[in-house]
């Protein structure tokens, strides 16, 4: 059942964000069970800002977080944005600037059920919680409101 998740995924979104997900590029799935993690290296590097922008308004995807780290640096600024459950498609993507302070790669991760999603969220969630500070993030209800 994942193979089908991940194919619709692949028929689908790439071509609605051609700039970050290029399929040429991306490099190898791994598959861990119930979900499959893709790396998609970036042609052109860009701003944590542009990378959300084009989440939310070519994707309409549902921002996590966006966490800044403790020090006042460009490395380890990151955004997480998830797909809504009330569309069909199960996935979450990932990016996060380098030491340029420019995002060079999206992870996008694609499971096999909404639980498992949830689940993964909300924990990447509590994960950058103990560290940093929070420019938004979701609270757990509304995540959980996405999911019922």
């Amino acid at each position: 059942m994942l193979r089908h998740f991940l194919n619709d995924f692949m028929s689908s979104v790439p071509l609605q964000l051609p700039q970050l997900l290029d399929v040429t590029t991306m490099e190898k799935p791994q598959f861990y069970g119930d979900y499959v993690l893709l790396t998609f290296p970036l042609r052109d590097p860009y701003d944590l800002e542009e990378v959300m922008d084009m989440f939310e308004d070519d994707m309409e995807l549902i921002t996590l977080y966006h966490h800044v780290p403790l020090r006042p640096v460009a490395f380890g600024h990151s955004t997480c944005a998830y797909s809504n459950p009330a569309f069909g498609q199960m996935f979450k993507m990932n990016a996060k600037t380098d030491d340029s302070g420019k995002v060079n790669s999206i992870s996008a991760t694609v499971y096999e059920s909404l639980d498992l999603m949830y689940g993964d969220l909300y924990l990447d969630l509590q994960l950058h919680t103990r560290s940093g500070t929070f420019k938004y993030k979701k609270n757990k209800d509304e995540i959980l409101i996405d999911f019922l």
